[in-house]
C-alpha cells in the first residue's frame, strides 16, 4: 500500500499532464482555427480531459489563448545581435508547412474577434522576439527608423505564413521557403544600403543567428 507522500506526488504528475496536455490541445486549435471558433469542448476532447478544467488551471480561455500563444513564441526567439532573416523565414514556413496551419501566434495578430487583449498579448510576444531583434540589428547597420522599417519586414512575414498555404496566390503557394527568406532578406539589407548609400550592403555580417530548432 502506498505512503501518504506517494499519493501527492502521483495528483501532482496528473495534474502537471493535464495542464500540459491542455496547452498543447489548445496549441493546435487555436494555431489551425483561431480563437473564436474554437470552444472549451473543443479543448478538452483533443486534450482528453474535462474542458471545465481550463478554468481551474489556466483561468479561463482568454487566459489559456495568452498561454499557448506565449509557449509557441518561446519557440521562435532570436538573438538580438545577430538575425538572419533568411534563416528563420525558412524556419518558421517550415514549420507551419509541418503542422498544417499558420500556428497561434499568427491566428492572434489576425483576429478580429471579442479578445482584443488576446490581439495586443500576441502583439507585444511579436515585437519582443521578434521586431525589436530585427531593429536592433537594422539600427546598428545604420538604418533610419529601425523600428518601423522591422515592424514592416516582420507584418511581410506574418502575411506570408498567413496565406502560403491558402492557395490563393500561386506564385507564393510555388515558393520554397527559402526562396521566400531570401527575398525578405535582400529587403532587410537594402534598408541599410538605402541609408548607407549606393554601393554598400548588410552582406557579410558575421555570425548570423542559427534557426531554432524544429518544434
Amino acid at each position: 500500500m502506498g505512503s501518504g507522500s506517494e499519493r501527492p506526488r502521483s495528483r501532482k504528475r496528473d495534474s502537471d499532464a493535464t495542464r500540459a496536455a491542455l496547452l498543447d490541445a489548445a496549441r493546435d486549435l487555436f494555431g489551425r482555427h483561431g480563437y473564436e471558433a474554437v470552444t472549451l469542448r473543443d479543448i478538452g476532447e483533443r486534450a482528453g480531459a474535462d474542458g471545465s478544467l481550463v478554468a481551474r488551471y489556466f483561468g479561463g480561455k482568454a487566459a489559456l489563448y495568452r498561454s499557448a500563444v506565449a509557449e509557441d513564441s518561446r519557440e521562435v526567439t532570436v538573438s538580438p545581435d545577430t538575425v538572419d532573416l533568411a534563416a528563420f523565414t525558412a524556419y518558421a514556413l517550415g514549420r507551419a508547412d509541418r503542422r498544417g496551419a499558420p500556428g497561434p501566434l499568427v491566428q492572434a495578430l489576425l483576429s478580429q474577434g471579442n479578445a482584443p487583449e488576446v490581439r495586443a498579448s500576441a502583439a507585444d510576444e511579436m515585437r519582443t522576439r521578434l521586431v525589436a531583434p530585427l531593429a536592433a540589428r537594422l539600427a546598428a547597420d545604420g538604418a533610419e527608423d529601425p523600428v518601423a522599417r522591422a515592424e514592416v519586414l516582420i507584418s511581410c512575414l506574418v502575411g506570408v505564413i498567413a496565406l502560403r498555404s491558402s492557395g490563393l496566390f500561386d506564385g507564393l503557394s510555388a515558393l520554397s521557403p527559402e526562396a521566400i527568406g531570401a527575398m525578405l532578406e535582400s529587403a532587410a539589407q537594402a534598408q541599410a544600403s538605402s541609408a548607407n548609400g549606393p554601393g554598400t550592403s548588410a552582406v557579410d555580417r558575421p555570425g548570423r543567428a542559427d534557426v531554432p530548432p524544429a518544434g
